[in-house]
């Protein structure tokens, strides 16, 4: 046996992928053993490889070898390790992990439910990991165990078994017992944390995984075994000194192993109905002549020109299946918008992904393909936010046991970071509230030290596994050859790895996401339909040469209208004046955080400001853009035109602007840009303009061809808007769509001059829906799905019932067949959805009515005998009262001995007003502010304040200090270059909205009264810039309390 000094290297580290039994992070675990000289180092999390990727990528920064394996340990119990040699024994190990997280899953359901984990809920046994490895085998995989009942059942079925020998432990019984059945001896160090600060930190994630204090964590908890600290490699030799073999075999077993084989030369793409890649080819080109028909009526050289381009990079990349995957999804639901740098592509729009053509509207394709882009194409398809389920459905049901939905790993964020280790120290919820409220208002001076440096450490770390909003996976064979699944609440399993290690991994994503406006649009033109001699069909719908719906966005006209309601925007768009599609574009790309000086010196140019390009070289590429850097392929085409960017060198700086490590990457972008502009002969000065504008694509930005997709909407809502703008509000508030609430959009509909109908349980459906008036004018009918704190249930019964049996003749026949409980006849009563069948009664009356119907009286059913003297008992009673009052015959149901109803007088307008906001969420009678304008009146007469106007008479005071009542309806906190907090806010009043600035001064005097829905008189200074119009406030005075 080998007694020289043996080479250590630490295999089984745990990352905070552990998920609250792990406090480093892969970077540091890399870091840390660079620094200690270990050329191996491995990571082993537990019942997961959430962490490999990104272990993966560090590792090779560090030149060190990685190894991977997994902690397999149902319920919290570790059984053993798991490595993987190659890439079969990953698929193995995945398999494992698939049945273990779906047991984990259940148990978290269970303790949830508030039941024990004993039995699996569905009445079968637990998987039992170590069964599986006796009768399936571990074939390319290595088994490590410290527990003896494991080894003894696997031992003699398979090599690459071996006993571990944990740090710190005693080991001399393992040592005979292993050397009896021959078993290899590894010496394993399970190393959780490097210093004592990381023990503190790891005493606090066990405290939180416990849902206990920190001080209840005692030192018999297995977290706390002295093993856990990490050991060197002389710790390990003086530890092991008297079984060399084991630090032998462990010597052994790392060289052996290397994480790295998981990788592939290329990327992983989805394939298409059993198809070869030339077969799939073939069938894409086919669909793309059959798209010329339906999109352009006959084939146009420009067009067959351009498809044969793009087809010659999809097959020289490998990429049709991809594509045709795409399009058996979007044609079973129709109804989407494709979105992203694909809409700048031909075959996209033949194949029905995506709706913007292409070659009109000059999208740049080469942002979304090109033979110099490494990195797959991204497919991004929206769908109506209620249809988007079956579109998943439909895919995880072709794809079955071959897709996943793209992780998310949800980390603790500013509040929860504070919040867990306050509830460890053992302080109350109202205490943790009080801390949290500190961190709101700025005053983190005030919060303990050691809860703010446990926060610290704490931020940023994963806390728990979630679901990518719509990236989903789709692999060409079982999807555990690639990562392991898990169940998630969305009711689609989850992979293990978030959008960027999924790319990293070489899995290509397709996001399929819900969008509220498609259903907007959706709904609007049923309703239209529902009418019209000729139906609007969804793609053959393009109002983009409509004069009315042109002038509705210069005039920035867009409430309600997605992608160009925001306050920001509508500002924009009345600065701008135009309102056609291509400025529409523009519009909607330029708006981004760090543009704002650039968004100014674009209307400046547009409305006829004297301007010179930038440079020649640049001239043309930014022609269409008055010489401004709007969308973020332009970041691409002028490195490439000024710096001699490669293709592929280009798009790195592209992406480089939108991540975390962004300053660290753009100081070597900038150098190179630099040093290519000067061989080009350009000065200093013209270059740090263009790196100017380059920089304002920080954070998030928008390709062209993204902003056409969804401008595209834009434009065919505000036609809508323009022509039914009750059919279009209706729909917009029944998809719960747009950035105001629903109140913004009921004093909309207000202001247009339609009533506001409130529910009624005889014509109200679930939803809003549209009703006409004896006089023949159109109204919005509140649905029942608006009433709070009723059930869904119970209004889907009502509206069963009432399309079985008719309508309800009067409260007691509603009472009789429906029998809803007493919370829910309080709403349907305070809300006025009875006040169609009260019989003339008010709504005391009915609460009357109500009491006697349900504590006082005996209601006979339809079969019970009836009685002589019903007509007696009826004439004395409630039932002849309001069935005569409403004209009909009384209900086959007789209430004895009933007293007449009290004369008791109605709720007053304001009791009335109330019970609309506590029973419906809004005021629908009439503008909230009107209820407040009576007090404005009180203040003027009180104080010397300017002048009082309303938001119509903004433009006739420019220049002037005037007051404003008004209700805050959105706002955004924005931070100047001096890193001071200033606002905009938008405020409404009965005539429509108007927007404020709160600069630096004001804003912090005024922040701490600002709230949403409240209502304030609003004092400032109009001022105006481009048409558009903007009160600088400097004081407020609030209405209400």
């Amino acid at each position: 046996m080998k007694t020289a000094q043996f080479a250590y290297h630490p295999i089984h580290c745990r990352s905070y992928f552990s998920l609250l039994k792990g406090c480093v992070s892969p970077e540091e675990l890399c870091a840390s053993a660079a620094e200690k000289g270990y050329r191996i180092l491995g990571m082993a999390d537990w019942n997961n490889f959430y962490g490999l990727i990104r272990f993966i990528a560090a590792a090779e920064r560090y030149g060190i070898k990685p190894v991977s394996g997994v902690v397999i340990a149902p319920a919290g119990d570790p059984l053993c390790t798991l490595y993987w040699k190659g890439r079969k024994g990953f698929a193995r190990i995945n398999r494992i992990l698939v049945r273990v997280l779906a047991d984990e899953y259940r148990r978290r359901k269970l303790a949830q439910a508030g039941k024990t984990a004993g039995s699996n809920p569905e009445g079968e046994a637990w998987y039992d990991p170590v069964e599986d490895l006796v009768r399936e085998g571990w074939e390319d995989v290595s088994v490590l165990s410290h527990r003896q009942e494991v080894l003894e059942r696997l031992s003699g079925r398979g090599r690459d078994l071996y006993a571990a020998l944990p740090w710190g432990r005693p080991f001399s019984g393992m040592v005979r017992w292993a050397r009896e059945r021959k078993l290899p001896l590894v010496a394993v160090n399970d190393a959780v944390y490097h210093s004592p600060e990381d023990g503190k930190l790891y005493r606090l994630l066990r405290a939180i995984d416990l849902n206990t204090t920190v001080e209840a964590v005692t030192k018999k908890e297995e977290m706390l075994r002295c093993d856990a600290f990490t050991a060197g490699g002389e710790d390990m030799e003086r530890f092991f000194s008297s079984v060399p073999d084991a630090l032998y075999h462990a010597e052994v077993l790392a060289e052996s192993l290397d994480a790295r084989r998981i990788r592939r030369s290329s990327y992983v793409f989805p394939a298409f109905g059993g198809l070869t890649e030339e077969e799939a080819f073939a069938q894409l080109k086919s669909l793309c002549f059959r798209g010329i028909l339906r999109r352009y009526g006959k084939g146009r050289k420009d067009v067959i020109d351009r498809l044969f381009y793009e087809l010659g990079i999809i097959r020289v990349k490998g990429f049709s299946s991809y594509f045709l995957v795409v399009e058996d999804i979007v044609r079973r639901c129709p109804r989407t918008c494709g979105r992203g740098s694909s809409a700048s592509s031909i075959v996209s729009y033949l194949l029905g992904i995506t709706h913007v053509e292409p070659l009109s509207h000059n999208l740049f394709f080469e942002r979304f393909l090109n033979m110099g882009r490494k990195d797959p194409p991204d497919i991004d398809e929206d769908f109506p936010w209620d249809e988007r389920e079956k579109a998943l459905a439909y895919v995880f049901g072709t794809y079955r046991g071959r897709a996943g939905m793209v992780a998310d790993h949800v980390t603790f964020g500013p509040r929860s970071s504070l919040r867990e280790p306050a509830r460890a120290a053992g302080l109350t919820e109202e205490e943790t509230g009080r801390l949290i409220k500190l961190v709101r208002t700025g005053e983190t001076d005030r919060i303990p030290r050691y809860l703010i440096t446990a926060a610290e450490r704490l931020r940023g770390m994963p806390r728990h596994l979630g679901s990518h909003p719509g990236g989903v996976v789709i692999t060409p064979g079982p999807i555990t050859d690639y990562t392991h699944l898990e169940p998630a609440d969305t009711g689609f399993p989850v992979i293990a790895w978030e959008k960027d290690a999924t790319e990293e991994a070489g899995l290509v994503k397709i996001d399929l996401l819900g969008n509220r406006s498609l259903g907007v649009l959706r709904d609007a033109l049923n309703l239209i339909n529902r009418d019209a001699p000729r139906q609007i069909l969804w793609e053959g719908f393009s109002p983009l040469q409509d004069v009315k719906t042109r002038e509705l966005i210069e005039k920035g006209d867009t409430l309600g209208v997605f992608y160009v309601e925001s306050p920001a925007t509508r500002q924009l768009l009345t600065k701008m004046g135009r309102g056609d599609f291509g400025h529409l574009v523009i519009a909607s790309s330029i708006i981004r955080p760090a543009a704002n000086r650039f968004i100014t010196e674009f209307v400046r140019r547009l409305r006829g400001g004297a301007w010179d390009p930038v440079h020649p070289l640049v001239e043309e590429t930014l022609r269409e853009t008055l010489g401004i850097m709007v969308y973020q392929e332009d970041v691409a085409r002028v490195s490439i035109a000024m710096a001699g960017f490669a293709p592929e060198e280009a798009d790195g700086l592209r992406k480089a602007l939108s991540k975390k490590d962004r300053e660290i990457r753009l100081k070597c972008y900038r150098g190179r840009f630099f040093e290519g502009g000067r061989e080009r002969g350009v000065t200093e000065e013209v270059l740090e303009k263009l790196w100017d504008m380059i920089l304002s694509f920080d954070g998030y930005s928008f390709c062209k061809a993204h902003s056409a997709s969804y401008a595209l909407v834009s434009y065919k809502l505000a036609w809508v808007k323009r022509y039914y703008p009750l059919e279009f509000f209706t729909s917009v508030i029944n998809n719960h769509g747009g950035f105001y609430t629903e109140q913004v959009y009921l004093n909309a509909v207000r202001r247009l001059g339609f009533r506001i109908l409130g529910p009624d349980v005889n014509r109200s459906g679930l939803r809003h829906s549209l009703e006409t008036l004896p006089s023949g004018e159109k109204a919005l009918r509140l649905g029942l799905s608006q009433l709070k704190e009723v059930h869904g249930d119970i209004v889907s019964a009502l509206i069963g019932d009432r399309q079985k049996r008719g309508d309800y003749a009067d409260m007691a026949d509603f009472t009789r067949r429906l029998d809803p409980p007493p919370s829910c006849m309080r709403i349907f009563i305070r809300s006025g959805s009875l006040d169609g069948i009260s019989g003339g009664l008010s709504r005391p009356q009915m609460f009357w009515a109500l009491f006697y119907l349900r504590e006082r009286g005996t209601l006979l059913q339809d079969s019970f005998p009836r009685r002589a003297d019903v007509q007696l008992q009826e004439r004395r009673g409630y039932l002849k009262t309001c069935s005569a009052a409403a004209g009909r015959p009384p209900p086959q149901a007789v209430l004895f001995d009933f007293p007449p109803v009290p004369a008791v007088a109605d709720y007053p307008s304001r009791v009335k007003l109330l019970d609309e906001v506590r029973t419906l969420g809004a005021v629908i009678s009439v503008h909230p502010l009107s209820v407040l304008l009576p007090r404005v009146k009180g203040i003027l007469g009180r104080l010397n304040l300017p002048e009082c106007i309303d938001s119509r008479n903004l433009r006739h005071c420019l220049g002037r200090r005037v007051c404003i009542p008004g209700l805050y309806i959105a706002g955004k906190e924005v931070s100047t270059r001096k890193k001071q907090y200033m606002s905009f806010v938008s405020f409404e009043d009965p005539f429509g909205l108007f927007e404020t600035v709160l600069f630096p001064d004001s804003y912090e005097r005024l922040a701490a009264v600002l709230e949403y829905g409240a209502g304030f008189l609003v004092q400032g200074r109009v001022q105006e810039e481009f048409g558009a119009y903007t009160l600088e406030v400097d004081n407020l005075i609030r209405l209400n309390r």
